[in-house]
């Protein structure tokens, strides 16, 4: 084994233990690492979507995810195109399985984590809104979770990991939307 392959194995294990978890990213004939995504680094990029285009997106998450590689997969349209459509891979997460319950109230299951929650109400919208008057990305669905939150396993109180919350905002969504509307014009 090349010193060159033994560095990068230890630099690999290194950035595990920092970041919980890297990717590897090959685009062609470059490469770069990436780390695993929070909440915060979703915030971010939602952010710059909502101000700059869908394009914003990736770029700010190969900016704020970056831990090394070739530096064409970032400046080099060619490598950077590829490169910001596997990112948009980071959003899937497991599918939230929802079970109802007694007293209107919804069982929410992510993997092996529970978490119960009862009836969302328009008051409970209304008061979670109004604690995110900047419309931060993610903001209002955290505050309305907190407010209609039953009882939770631990891991739910990790408002960074993404693959819990973003199940979870998709749960608190659908349950919101179970019944249909269709607008018809007359």
């Amino acid at each position: 084994m090349t010193k060159e392959i033994k560095n990068l194995e230890q630099q690999i294990k290194d950035w595990k233990e920092k970041h919980g978890g890297v990717f590897e990213l090959p685009v062609d004939d470059k490469t770069c690492y990436l780390r695993i995504p929070g909440m915060p680094d979703y915030q971010r990029a939602f952010t710059a979507m909502q101000d700059s285009g869908n394009s914003a997106f990736g770029e700010v998450m190969l900016e704020v995810l970056w831990l090394d590689g070739d530096k064409e997969i970032r400046t080099d349209n060619d490598y950077f195109t590829p490169a910001k459509k596997e990112v948009m891979k980071f959003l899937r997460y497991d599918d939230p399985i929802i079970t109802d319950l007694p007293n209107r109230q919804k069982e929410i299951r992510i993997g092996d984590a529970v978490t119960v929650i009862r009836v969302i109400t328009k008051e409970d919208v209304t008061m979670a809104e109004r604690k995110n008057p900047g419309d931060k990305p993610f903001v209002t669905q955290n505050a309305l979770y907190d407010l209609v939150k039953i009882s939770a396993d631990p891991v739910f109180d990790d408002k960074k990991n993404a693959a819990v919350r973003f199940p979870l905002f998709q749960a608190m969504e659908k349950i919101q939307n179970e019944k249909v509307a269709q607008l018809k014009k007359l």
